[in-house]
C-alpha cells in the first residue's frame, strides 16, 4: 500500500501579495462584470478601509495555515511531491488542451513574481526570482503508462511551453510556501477546470467523476510502488467571479459549507457525482483539483488547518491535511 500524505491549499496570486495591495485585484475582477452587485457580506467586509482590516486578518491566516502544512510537509520528507493544479490558458493554450497532463520532465522553473515584482509581493522579491524544481522523469513515466493501461487517456509533456513564466500559477504559488527551495521532487499533474469559461473555442472541462476516476487509477499505481508521496490539492473553491447562480458576483458559502462537511468527514467520493451545471453556477470550477486528490487518497476524514469566507478574498479557500 501506497504511503501518502495529502495536502489542500489555494493558490490565488493574492497569496502573495501583501494585504495592502489585495483591492486592486478585487476592483480589476469585478471591473470586468458589467452587471456585478456587491453582496450585503462584501460591504460589511469592506467596511470604510476598503478592506483592509479584513485582508490584514486573511493573510496573516492563511500564512499560518501555509505554515502547519509546511512543517508537516518537511516533517513527512516525501520521495515526490505531487501537486495538483489548473492551467488557466498559461502553459497549455488553443493549439494544446489536453484534459489532464503529467509533466514528464527532469527539471522545471517557475517565476511567480514577474508580474508583481518589488514591493507587490510579500517578499519585496525581484520579478525575475526563479524557483527551481528536480523532476521525478522515471516516476512520472511510470506512472503515465500505467494510467493508460488503466484506461485513462493521461496525456504528459517534457517541456512547458505555452508562455515564458515556467510552471502556472496554480502549481508554482503554493510552492512559494511549501517547498522553496525545491527539497522534494516535484511531479505536477495539468487540470483543465475551466474549460469552456477560459474562452471561446475551448473546450470543457472534465467532468467530477472523470477526475476522480483519474485519481482512483493514480492510486492504484502508487499501491504498486514504495515511493512516499506528499498530494497537493492546488485550489480555492466557489470563485465570486466565476459563480452563475449569483451573477458572477459572490462566493457560494452554502455550497462550498456542504462540500466541507463530505470531506471533513471523509466522505470527500461524494463530490465525484457533482454534475457539469452545478460546478458552473456555484463557481467550483477549481474544486476539481480537490476531488482528483480525493481519489488518490480515498474516504479518509481530512484534518482542516483553516478555511476562509470572506468575499474580499474572490473565493473560498479550504487548507487541509490528510495522514
Amino acid at each position: 500500500m501506497a504511503e501518502l500524505l495529502g495536502l489542500g491549499c489555494s493558490h490565488g496570486p493574492i497569496i502573495l501579495t501583501p494585504p495592502e495591495a489585495w483591492h486592486k485585484s478585487r476592483e480589476r475582477i469585478f471591473g470586468r462584470n458589467p452587471n456585478f452587485r456587491a453582496p450585503p457580506q462584501l460591504i460589511k467586509e469592506l467596511g470604510d478601509d476598503n478592506g483592509l482590516t479584513q485582508d490584514r486578518l486573511d493573510q496573516q491566516k492563511v500564512v499560518e495555515a501555509f505554515q502547519v502544512m509546511r512543517d508537516r510537509l518537511h516533517d513527512w520528507k516525501p520521495d515526490v511531491l505531487m501537486v495538483i493544479g489548473d492551467d488557466q490558458a498559461e502553459n497549455f493554450q488553443q493549439d494544446n488542451l489536453p484534459p489532464f497532463c503529467l509533466y514528464t520532465g527532469s527539471e522545471v522553473d517557475g517565476f511567480p513574481f514577474r508580474n508583481m515584482g518589488g514591493s507587490n509581493n510579500s517578499w519585496d522579491a525581484a520579478a525575475e526570482t526563479k524557483f527551481t524544481f528536480q523532476c521525478p522523469q522515471d516516476f512520472s513515466r511510470d506512472m503515465r503508462n500505467s494510467l493508460i493501461r488503466d484506461g485513462i487517456d493521461m496525456a504528459s509533456s517534457s517541456a512547458l511551453k505555452g508562455w515564458d513564466w515556467g510552471l502556472a500559477h496554480a502549481i508554482i504559488n503554493p510552492l512559494v510556501y511549501l517547498d522553496p527551495k525545491g527539497e522534494f521532487p516535484l511531479l505536477p499533474l495539468f487540470v483543465n477546470c475551466y474549460g469552456e469559461e477560459a474562452g471561446p473555442g475551448y473546450p470543457p472541462r472534465p467532468t467530477a467523476k472523470r477526475c476522480y476516476e483519474v485519481g482512483q487509477s493514480i492510486r492504484r499505481f502508487l499501491d504498486t510502488r514504495g515511493e512516499r508521496v506528499a498530494v497537493v490539492a492546488s485550489s480555492s473553491w466557489s470563485h465570486s467571479f466565476l459563480a452563475h447562480k449569483f451573477g458572477c458576483s459572490a462566493i457560494d458559502l452554502e455550497t462550498d459549507r456542504r462540500y466541507l462537511e463530505l470531506v471533513r468527514q471523509g466522505q470527500g467520493s461524494g463530490l465525484a457525482g457533482l454534475t457539469p451545471e452545478e460546478l458552473q453556477d456555484s463557481g467550483d470550477h477549481e474544486i476539481l483539483n480537490w476531488i482528483i486528490a480525493l481519489g488518490i487518497l480515498g474516504d479518509v476524514p481530512a484534518e482542516i488547518v483553516d478555511v476562509r469566507e470572506s468575499h474580499t478574498q474572490l473565493a473560498f479557500r479550504v487548507a487541509a491535511l490528510w495522514g
